[in-house]
């Protein structure tokens, strides 16, 4: 248990180092590096582009490291009882995912109508028509997390898992970051130069793993692997998620919005949002009980469902 919790520890810090090096170098990119009528590098030569990338390769093998050691050693479930913080950060996720849901339907109809400015749009009806169709999926699925999270949220206000009656919405996050990240595929861009788009995938690959974790550990699946990949996805889209946001928040704030490229991306609330949740959950996680086998998660899960049904009888 103290190794998780030592490693967990390391991650936060290696988080807040690189974070404190990372959100300068992105704003000064804005400022002077990033053409906003593209998103890409104005010149790939710079020292910045380099030196950001090489920050964020370190970053994932060290988080990556870290969670998967000592993973045999310690088994963790997903929290029971009252945790207001944990309810707080869900119920704040939730009304960002409506939140986001309702500008992606706006979203939607502009593409459809063709008001929005032609740098938001792909080129080619074909691929316009496609990320019309992700878009729309976004939005349901957006609706169906925010559902689930506000379910998860009232279920650690009041120690009632109402979250469990639905599982199957714990699926829905997942396929919303699936329907964001075939959004980015589906624009046009250049793999040498780019630099908008490469970092919100990043983001929503590793939220998407982190969610198909999540799911499986609200579903009550116990397993070393699905733990760790919980602690290390969810440590990194926390990561990308704050550069993706963050510097865009801060320049915008600047005055400096002309340097934005796709200024839409200001309205997409839940990647503030995103590290706040999982960092919360993982934290949770840590702090609750830790298990020396399924057997014994198994045999104290028989005794809570039936004390549950004695109590409702």
């Amino acid at each position: 248990m103290k190794t998780v919790k030592t490693n967990f520890a390391s991650q936060i810090i290696i988080l807040c180092v690189a974070l404190l090096i990372a959100l300068p170098v992105r704003v000064y990119q804005y400022l002077h590096v990033i053409d906003p009528t593209t998103g890409f590098y104005i010149s790939w030569l710079q020292p910045t582009v380099f030196g950001l990338y090489g920050l964020c390769l370190l970053v994932i093998v060290l988080l990556i490291a870290l969670s998967f050691k000592g993973r045999k050693k310690t088994l963790y479930a997903m929290p029971s009882g009252k945790k207001p913080g944990l309810g707080a950060a869900s119920l704040v996720f939730s009304l960002s995912l409506f939140a986001e849901s309702a500008v992606s339907v706006y979203r939607a109809f502009a593409i459809s109508s063709g008001s929005l400015p032609v740098q938001q749009l792909v080129i080619g009806d074909n691929v316009g028509k496609a990320t019309l169709i992700f878009t729309v999926l976004q939005v349901v699925f957006g609706l169906l997390s925010a559902v689930f999270m506000m379910l998860f949220a009232i279920s650690f206000f009041t120690g009632n898992p109402l979250y469990k009656k639905a599982i199957l919405l714990s699926a829905a996050p997942a396929l919303w970051g699936v329907s964001r990240m075939m959004i980015g595929f589906s624009q046009t861009i250049s793999y040498r130069y780019v630099s908008e788009l490469i970092f919100d995938l990043l983001m929503i690959v590793f939220f998407t793993m982190f969610s198909v974790a999540f799911a499986k550990m609200c579903a009550g699946v116990l397993e070393h692997r699905i733990q760790m990949r919980l602690f290390a996805y969810g440590a990194l889209a926390s990561f990308f998620a704050m550069l993706c946001a963050v510097p865009r928040y801060v320049v915008f704030l600047m005055g400096r919005q002309d340097v934005l490229y796709r200024q839409t991306n200001l309205y997409e609330f839940a990647d503030l949002i995103i590290p706040v949740f999982v960092m919360v959950a993982v934290f949770s996680i840590v702090a609750t009980k830790q298990y020396k086998s399924v057997e014994e998660y198994g045999a104290e899960s028989e005794e809570q469902g039936e004390a549950e049904s004695e109590a409702e009888a």
